[in-house]
């Protein structure tokens, strides 16, 4: 009955082991599949939009393999040492499993939470300034945002001037052709530094238009901003420009 019990110990914890080692692999899996999806995407602005709608997922599912790989492994190495008799050993596995599950999930999912928005930003802005190149094969120039003015239309500097949820527009130009791209990003959408724990997981929550702006006045904008770490909470008051002014600086 003993070596009964050892034998199915022994096969147990052989099969978490394997089972760790599955994780382990579908983790790296996850991020390999995810970064040859990026590498294949050869134009910056649709690699730009990929990472930012699909990165922190993809990251996210591997880091739950992970999680799943670690508490299989240590799970398996740590029962047999415990001094318990081999009929309970089973028990002690699942206890321990769940144990290190809880305390993977607790490190990893911070660090997805608290460090990678960071790297994410950082790695979203490479993207959006790495040098376009032209149809023709020619470097492409990014205009600075008083160049870029008269290359924008009514309805692009407006959205560009909008105090709820503004877009942000960069123009290439190639030099040597003439040949221009537009491009348009979400400025709301990006974290930004929490003033409470100092981590990148400060995001607007809300917005709210306090004030509606006038043709001789001006409005106000309340932005709610909610840190996704401390769950630090913050409003901050945007003004908005008269409807004249407005109108006047969208006139092409």
């Amino acid at each position: 009955m003993e070596n009964t019990a050892t034998s199915f110990i022994e096969t147990w914890n052989s099969y978490f082991i394997l089972g760790s080692y599955v994780c382990f692999g579908i983790g790296l899996l996850i991020i390999f599949f995810h970064e040859v999806k990026i590498m294949m995407t050869s134009n910056e602005k649709e690699r730009y939009d990929y990472v930012n709608n699909h990165e922190i997922r993809y990251f996210w599912y591997s880091i739950i393999a992970f999680i799943a790989g670690i508490a299989l492994y240590f799970s398996a190495v740590i029962t047999p040492l415990v001094p318990v008799d081999n009929s309970m050993k089973v028990y002690v596995s699942l206890f321990f499993l769940a144990g290190f599950v809880v305390i993977a999930y607790l490190i990893l999912s911070s660090v997805l939470r608290i460090l990678y928005p960071r790297f994410l930003e950082n790695r979203l802005m490479r993207i959006r300034n790495k040098p376009r190149i032209s149809t023709t094969g020619n470097k492409m120039r990014k205009l600075s945002d008083e160049e870029e003015t008269v290359h924008l239309d009514r309805s692009q500097l407006a959205e560009q001037s909008s105090t709820i949820h503004s877009a942000e527009y960069d123009v290439w130009l190639d030099e040597k052709t003439g040949e221009k791209r537009v491009e348009k990003y979400m400025a709301y959408e990006h974290a930004e530094k929490c003033g409470e724990c100092g981590f990148y997981t400060m995001k607007i929550d809300t917005e709210e238009i306090v004030k509606q702006p006038t043709e001789q006045e001006g409005g106000l904008l309340l932005e709610h901003y909610r840190c996704s770490y401390c769950n630090h909470r913050e409003a901050r008051e945007v003004s908005i420009a008269a409807l004249s002014s407005n109108v006047k600086g969208t006139a092409g």
